[in-house]
């Protein structure tokens, strides 16, 4: 069983099977499953809640230049995390509703939300100083021999995001004519996308050796 969840291929399976429903799952699926703090938003928290737990354990099971790439993927988790949760609006009432269901106006319930895009700024800053003192980028001819960079998940992430821009109606695109239910559609696409990072994050641990003694084995922080 301990295999099967440290081989990538779970990960993908379930990334490219969601990605793959997304479009009919636009027809049948109720739009509720959709809305804000739905059951698709929350299966995204679960996700990238998943990315960061994962990321915290690695980090506290290496060092080096390992140990500083998992602390500086800590903070991305986070952030995406609180995102889905609105910042944490999604635990008041809603402000109101819409044809898209609850809405939940971080403005009006956060009393700290001027805060949060210094708070993002401030844990992006930690992320990248943690990658340049770390010296993250040796470890990517490690990655790249076994074959574990992380490229198709990286693109099919890009696509996911293009394909959810235009679902919201974004940048003069739309996505009306051909997919169901333009809201469980993007929810879907976006849970594939989590799903997908979550792929790429178990291909480059797996890149540095599944035994923590590969993984130990390289120094960064002098």
């Amino acid at each position: 069983m301990w295999d099967v969840i440290q081989s990538v291929w779970p990960y993908r399976l379930l990334a490219f099977a969601v990605f793959a429903s997304a479009y009919p799952l636009s027809f049948v699926l109720p739009q509720q499953m959709g809305w804000e703090n739905g059951s698709f938003e929350n299966l995204q928290v679960v996700a990238y809640a998943f990315g960061f737990v994962q990321a915290g354990i690695l980090a506290s099971r290496t060092s080096g230049a390992w140990r500083a790439l998992w602390i500086a993927l800590m903070p991305v988790w986070f952030i995406l995390v609180a995102r889905e949760l609105s910042w944490a609006a999604v635990f008041h009432e809603p402000t109101h509703f819409s044809a898209n269901g609850p809405m939940y106006q971080a403005s009006k319930l956060l009393w700290y939300n001027g805060a949060v895009t210094p708070i993002v700024a401030a844990l992006l800053l930690f992320s990248l100083i943690t990658v340049i003192r770390g010296r993250v980028w040796r470890l990517l001819p490690a990655v790249q021999g076994n074959n574990q960079l992380p490229v198709l998940e990286c693109g099919m992430t890009v696509v996911s995001v293009i394909l959810m821009t235009a679902a919201e109606h974004h940048m003069g695109m739309s996505l009306d004519a051909v997919v169901g239910n333009g809201q469980i559609f993007e929810e879907a696409v976006e849970l594939a996308a989590s799903l997908f990072l979550l792929t790429a994050q178990q291909r480059v641990r797996m890149g540095g050796g599944l035994r923590p003694a590969t993984l130990l084995s390289t120094p960064a922080w002098h």
